[in-house]
């Protein structure tokens, strides 16, 4: 879906600021799934530019309303 394409580029801007795939210290599996669905983001690299991590956090919102 459109929302699920503008959520996978907030993913990618994560893996941009980080360098590094997103949740890479977790068990990729059915648990860690489901707290994405129930909200669990990336952690925002310290440093972000504010208007990018503003972006990013727009394009993750759990409100599909919110996402650009």
């Amino acid at each position: 879906t459109f929302a699920s394409d503008i959520y996978s580029v907030g993913i990618l801007m994560w893996e941009i600021s980080s360098g590094q795939p997103p949740f890479v210290n977790c068990e990729h599996n059915y648990d860690l799934a489901m707290k994405i669905v129930n909200g669990m983001r990336p952690k925002i690299v310290s440093g972000t530019p504010s208007e990018y991590k503003k972006l990013m956090e727009q394009c993750w919102d759990a409100d599909l309303t919110k996402r650009p």
